[in-house]
């Protein structure tokens, strides 16, 4: 039994941000958290746990992305050249004449030919933002492990992982029917829908779940920017579930963003996920300033505390529907997943941790395990076995597991110069795919990893597949974890967005 006690200014937004962080303690034991507490209060059977005082810093639940593609995050942001105009969803941008070529091809070639050390790379760049929980996780010929909790199979300790279903391809007919039906028993759907410019004929993807009774408070729906008003309307605040807002990616694509106050105004729970390299913010970090950015530029009604919700109490809330458990929260009974982020005197604190960056990110728990953060901090935590890794110019121990030897921590050089091999020689790589591929039954326990895509490819009928002349292959470079000055080059050149992200730069790069 593993007993731990984080003691500083702890936020533990059990009814949302409904109060600032104040001095106290959140006392753990293994994998939940036993109590939080401020003043004199002690805790009994604890005096002989563990103790970190991290100071002033806040302490918070740890942060959920609720919407990504993780096997794409090795890929630059994209703009297909020449394309002023904004795409009218999501059914267009992948018959882009460089889509293939830029965005399946290379994120293929990771999956098949180095899916380890592009798990490794994802998980880091979730923590390096503040991240426990992400979704979005690629599908597998066999199961993997990660350190990052996962919002797609997580079990909660039921021994089941049909708690969450989760659906990148529009549903039909009987399709639709059985989610409906699953969610009506109390699964979670998690559900790309009606994602393009408003009026659209995405529209279609909402309205059917309408007519199939699938607007209910467990139906989780991705982007939705393609809702007006009265659309919105049509969603009964007596079944309110929620929606996943991912701002830039909206800007970057379409020009256009979910109406968040429509949503709220119908009792939904809004949360925020990244999306993905090709459009997306590098971390949740990110995320937080571009929803302040577009808030501020489009009047949605949104406080920074708000903000803060999206990635740990309103996700909680719609995760807790599904797994019974709380999470989201530092509460009693929850999963002992805890952020703290460094404080800049005495600013209001929730404002604190939208405008923070990759450096102020002090330490991350993943169910009661230290897993990311300042050397000393993981240190005094117990950490299990780490590596350094060098992110927003602040050094940074990560304990993440060789995948060949889980005792021992793996070494973000290798990862690296795993990743970056397969960029510099992609022919090569793909031949070592073949030949993991080959090395024996494809889906038996022990088989070498494979990665399956979730992303359409329409000029391959649809599927994401293997490059059809490997000769012809190229990979751009790996990109940092965190923002950096490239990032922000690629995201000015992006006409579609019209300059509205421009603010993006100065809160990371100030």
């Amino acid at each position: 039994m593993a007993q731990l006690v984080v003691a500083g200014h702890v936020a533990p937004m059990a009814h949302g941000a409904d109060a600032p962080p104040r001095r106290g303690r959140v006392w753990i034991e293994d994998d939940r958290i036993v109590d939080v507490t401020f003043g004199r209060r002690r805790v009994a059977g604890f005096e002989a746990a563990t103790q970190v005082d991290v100071g002033d810093d806040l302490v918070l639940p740890g942060f959920i992305d609720m919407h990504n593609h993780l096997a794409y995050n090795a890929l630059p942001l994209w703009t297909e050249p020449g394309r002023t105009q904004p795409w009218l969803h999501n059914k267009q941008w992948p018959d882009a004449d460089t889509y293939t070529a830029s965005i399946t091809e290379p994120a293929w070639v990771y999956a098949k030919a180095c899916p380890e050390a592009l798990l490794a790379y994802v998980q880091v760049r979730g923590m390096a933002g503040g991240a426990t929980s992400m979704q979005g996780w690629p599908t597998s010929n066999r199961g993997y492990r990660t350190v990052v909790r996962d919002v797609d199979s997580e079990e909660a300790g039921t021994g089941r992982d049909d708690l969450i279903y989760t659906s990148v391809v529009t549903k039909t007919g009987d399709a639709l029917t059985e989610s409906v039906r699953r969610m009506a028993a109390g699964a979670g759907f998690v559900y790309h829908c009606s994602e393009g410019q408003r009026g659209s004929r995405v529209v279609q993807d909402y309205t059917d779940l309408d007519r199939a009774g699938g607007l209910l408070s467990t139906l989780i729906a991705i982007h939705c920017c393609a809702l007006d008003a009265g659309q919105w309307a049509r969603w009964d605040t007596a079944t309110a579930g929620g929606v996943v807002w991912s701002p830039l990616s909206n800007l970057v694509l379409y020009d256009q963003t979910t109406l968040i106050d429509d949503a709220r105004a119908r009792g939904l729970t809004v949360c925020l996920g990244c999306d993905w390299g090709p459009s997306g913010t590098r971390n949740l970090l990110g995320e937080m300033k571009v929803a302040r950015i577009a808030a501020d530029h489009l009047g949605y009604a949104l406080t920074d505390a708000q903000i803060v919700e999206m990635v740990t109490s309103n996700p909680g809330t719609l995760l807790e529907r599904c797994w019974h458990r709380p999470v989201g929260r530092l509460v009693p009974g929850a999963f002992a997943d805890v952020v703290v982020i460094r404080a800049h005197g005495d600013a209001d604190p929730w404002g604190q941790v939208v405008r923070a960056r990759e450096r102020d990110v002090e330490l991350v728990m993943i169910g009661g395990v230290p897993r990311y953060g300042d050397a000393a901090l993981m240190t005094k935590a117990g950490a299990p076995p780490s590596f350094t890794a060098t992110i927003g110019h602040r050094s940074r121990r990560v304990a993440l597991p060789d995948p060949k030897d889980p005792a021992a921590a793996w070494s973000w050089k290798a990862v690296l110069d795993t990743l970056r091999a397969v960029q510099r020689d992609p022919q090569r790589a793909i031949a070592s795919a073949q030949a993991r591929a080959a090395a024996g039954p494809r889906f038996a326990p022990d088989a070498e990893l494979e990665l399956f895509l979730d992303m359409p490819d329409t000029r391959r009928t649809g599927r994401a597949g293997p490059p059809k002349n490997p000769a012809t292959v190229t990979i751009p470079p790996v990109p940092p974890v965190e923002h950096d000055a490239a990032f922000f080059d690629r995201l000015d050149a992006s006409p579609i967005q019209g300059g509205v992200l421009a603010p993006l730069r100065a809160a990371f790069l100030p």
